[in-house]
């Protein structure tokens, strides 16, 4: 059984669409994240380190800003170049992989801290994803990994795929499932799961600001790889025919100036034993 099969977004295809606005939009943002997530770790000077599906490699950069001997690998090779360039224009050294976070190509004990900010919930088989990282860490070794919290708090969010849903079936769709490690409980089950210890959660809320809703869509369509698979599909006039819905309904409960999202997020952290 292909695992991969089981979700577009577990594909390389989408986040090569989005890899160049990605990295340009997305990593002020993201870059919150990983710094929290660097501090919960509490890394020691020249810890090993490894970014797990880095995407843009936040984390990553930052990481071996601070001295720490740094490892990024995902399965984009789009995402992967962008990194590489990355790090040689600002002088970092980061070695940059290409391959599946489901089966890591490193040995047992090899990193002292493992981290996969919003890459490992896409995951076809995220319990495998979480045995990974707990099988390159050395005993003791830190892995932090980051999710969203339900689409439901998001209003803004939670509209704007409602929309899309409600206007591909009419009378049928249903809302934005709540996603996965969206809550406490989830995170500590499946890390729990798959043998970490001293796991822990921690919330914290970063945001973006848009100059108009249709900034804000804009944005979206460019960044959140569902839509860009979804307008890569479409195409044309039926892209063209969606898009206008979709920002007919959220500037009708939203209004169409300036817009604040708030991104709420789960940091979970666990030890290998």
């Amino acid at each position: 059984m292909d695992l991969r099969r089981s979700s577009p977004l577990s594909t390389p295809a989408p986040w090569n669409l989005v890899a160049a606005d990605y990295a340009e939009e997305l990593v002020p943002v993201f870059s919150n994240f990983a710094a929290d997530a660097l501090r919960l770790a509490q890394l020691a000077p020249g810890a090993r380190v490894l970014d797990v599906a880095a995407g843009p490699g936040t984390l990553a950069c930052l990481a071996a800003r601070a001295g720490a001997r740094t490892t990024a690998i995902d399965f984009s090779r789009a995402m992967a170049d962008r990194l590489a360039a990355r790090t040689a224009a600002e002088g970092l050294t980061i070695d940059v992989r290409v391959g599946d976070g489901q089966a890591l190509p490193f040995g047992e004990g090899a990193f002292e801290a493992a981290f996969s900010m919003f890459g490992l919930i896409f995951f076809p088989d995220r319990a495998r994803g979480f045995r990974e990282l707990l099988r390159v860490l050395v005993p003791s070794g830190v892995a932090v990994v980051s999710s969203w919290v339900p689409v439901s708090r998001v209003p803004i969010m939670e509209a704007m795929f409602t929309a899309i849903a409600e206007l591909q079936q009419p009378g049928q769709a249903k809302g934005p499932s709540k996603g996965p490690l969206a809550t406490p409980d989830d995170c500590r089950e499946e890390m729990g799961a798959a043998g970490f210890t001293a796991v822990q959660v921690k919330e914290v809320t970063y945001g973006s600001r848009h100059s108009s809703m249709a900034a804000l869509w804009d944005f979206s369509v460019r960044t959140a790889a569902p839509l860009a698979l979804l307008r890569e599909s479409l195409g044309g006039s039926a892209w063209a025919e969606l898009s206008a819905g979709v920002m007919e309904r959220l500037v009708a409960r939203f209004g169409e100036g300036p817009q604040d999202m708030a991104l709420p997020a789960n940091l979970l952290c666990g030890r290998r034993p």
